[in-house]
């Protein structure tokens, strides 16, 4: 396949750059030159067809004119380099530097000014912040090759950065984030062909990863995690403040909101009883056979990744908020439900009324008769204690609150 890549250099039509163009030619790269950097970038953000797909940056290259102005300063190479990292949200474009003036060679500030440019993404191999002209010739063409074939994944790794960042710092494998990053590509094509049941069990071992770090903090139960295996239902329920199953113990916080637990409480159901608390292939899950042959299409799959995704960036944000595991295990109850149980842990909330006309904080549920006529939607309460809910609203509202006070 042929590539197309633009070079921005004032002598690119003269003899110096011949070697390198009929190198390019070799690894079928067609270079089209143009002398000046602001010509050069507006060519590329006007390139609507995408006929560029990459493009090599003349370190002393004048900024926009040859008359009155002094390319010896990088002034025009330094523009490309800012246009091109404001421009990578509408599209990114692999860039190279291409120098071959003394004064760049070895240049400590030469190389620290391009780095700037180069700590999100950076193009080409890491042991050279830039290319030598008459030295770098082969590596330079190797390497736009190589960034150009990538770039639908580098896209992609740019775009949800915070999400894959998170993977990583809970220690998610490359193997799994590169099957995460697969689903997140088929989004963008949307890739019809995909078969979404070959990667329900990743989605469940990456939320297996959260799961575990959130047993380091204590804010998932010690034994939701049995013998190195984690009971991803129970400890869905243990996090959305509700009853455990099995284990006799619950949380007197809801850890997720409501929405958060839904979410995840549907991510498990529909990816099937897979991954490592069991033998059962998801794709063997009558509930979800019965619907792919009603429905066969990849959008189900990008709507649980898009939930798993949301909890991965929820979960760094609340797991740096709420690292204190003594305050965290002070939260576990011990033991079967009943109306005895109180939550010893008093916390703070705002006053809210849902659809059906109940008050509640957070998933405690307030006494209507107390409530009502005497205080506002959005008035902050300390709530200093609770029982179990037995009513009809236990689902929702685990706990019911029978001490507090208006803050």
């Amino acid at each position: 396949m042929a590539y197309k890549v633009l070079i921005i250099d004032d002598q690119h039509h003269q003899a110096p750059l011949e070697e390198i163009k009929k190198l390019a030619k070799l690894f079928k790269i067609d270079l089209v030159g143009e002398r000046f950097h602001v010509k050069g970038i507006e060519k590329l953000k006007n390139d609507v067809a995408f006929e560029y797909q990459a493009v090599i940056l003349d370190a002393t290259g004048f900024k926009k004119s040859d008359i009155e102005e002094d390319n010896q300063t990088n002034r025009g190479l330094y523009y490309s380099l800012k246009e091109l990292s404001e421009h990578k949200a509408k599209r990114l474009i692999p860039w190279f530097v291409y120098t071959g003036a003394p004064r760049n060679l070895d240049n400590e500030d030469f190389i620290d000014k391009i780095a700037e440019y180069q700590t999100e993404i950076k193009f080409g191999r890491k042991e050279l912040c830039y290319y030598t002209k008459t030295e770098d010739e082969r590596e330079l063409l190797e390497d736009i090759i190589f960034e150009i074939e990538k770039i639908s994944t580098t896209q992609i790794e740019y775009k949800y950065r915070e999400v894959l960042m998170d993977c990583k710092k809970i220690g998610v494998g490359s193997e799994l984030i590169g099957n995460l990053i697969q689903i997140l590509k088929s989004t963008q094509s949307n890739n019809l062909d995909l078969e979404p049941s070959l990667y329900f069990t990743q989605l469940r071992m990456i939320l297996e990863y959260v799961f575990r770090d959130a047993a380091k903090l204590n804010i998932l139960h010690e034994r939701c995690i049995t013998d190195g295996r984690v009971n991803l239902t129970e400890s869905s329920l243990f996090l959305a403040g509700e009853r455990t199953k099995y284990l006799n113990v619950s949380c007197s916080k809801a850890h997720f909101s409501k929405i958060m637990a839904d979410n995840i409480k549907n991510l498990i159901f529909i990816t099937g009883a897979a991954s490592h608390t069991s033998d059962v292939n998801p794709a063997e899950n009558r509930d979800y056979q019965d619907y792919h042959r009603q429905v066969n299409t990849p959008y189900l799959l990008y709507q649980l990744v898009y939930i798993l995704c949301d909890l991965l960036i929820w979960y760094d944000a609340y797991s740096e908020k709420n690292n204190d595991i003594n305050k965290n295990k002070s939260l576990w109850v011990e033991g079967p439900l009943t109306s005895s149980v109180e939550n010893h842990e008093p916390f703070t909330g705002a006053l809210k009324k849902d659809t059906n006309g109940n008050y509640h904080v957070g998933h405690a549920l307030m006494p209507y008769s107390k409530v009502e006529g005497n205080f506002m939607i959005g008035d902050m309460f300390e709530i200093t204690k609770t029982i179990v809910n037995d009513k009809s609203t236990k689902n929702i509202y685990p706990y019911f609150v029978t001490h507090f006070k208006k803050i």
